[in-house]
């Protein structure tokens, strides 16, 4: 468990011992790391970040919320979908499948209708080749599902950004 304001760690012998240390002595929340060097390297990605130049860090960040807008709504959505009814959604269309199965009652339906089919694949794309998405294939007939992974939940639901290099694709 780290405490990142005070820059502290306490070794646990795994994340289930860690349940009743949830804030550090300085009332800063603590998060768990498997490993220390895996906080060493996101700690240094950091530092990195705050030494780019300032329209490469908005370009991270604005990639990054592009992303997890994405992932969130991935994770919204509690049926299967391939990727062209994603972008539906996305885009927030009014199609017959939507308007059946309530998509448009979604946080993030329509939160990316000012980007196009091309770029929102291009995005896609990105994300599955980063891991955070994964095609699992169905059949000839019904094609392939989108499928948040386990690394896109992590990443959705921390404050880190990735370069995700998508923004020049898309422009």
């Amino acid at each position: 468990m780290i405490c990142k304001k005070c820059d502290v760690y306490y070794e646990l012998a795994d994340e289930s011992a860690g349940k009743d240390l949830k804030t550090c002595r300085c009332g800063y929340g603590m998060e768990y790391y498997e490993k220390l060097d895996d906080y060493l390297k996101f700690r240094d990605r950091i530092i990195h970040e705050n030494s780019l130049p300032i329209i490469d860090r908005l370009i991270m960040d604005y990639e990054s919320v592009i992303s997890k807008i994405i992932l969130m709504c991935l994770k919204e959505i509690t049926i299967d979908l391939g990727i062209k009814r994603f972008m539906l959604v996305l885009k927030g269309k009014k199609s017959p499948f939507i308007l059946k199965y309530k998509l448009d009652s979604l946080k993030s339906y329509g939160m990316l209708s000012n980007f196009t089919e091309k770029q929102l694949r291009i995005i896609i794309d990105s994300l599955t080749y980063k891991g955070f998405i994964k095609s699992e294939y169905v059949s000839e007939f019904d094609g392939s599902n989108l499928k948040l992974t386990d690394k896109g939940d992590i990443f959705l639901n921390t404050e880190y950004n990735v370069e995700m290099d998508f923004i020049k694709k898309i422009i």
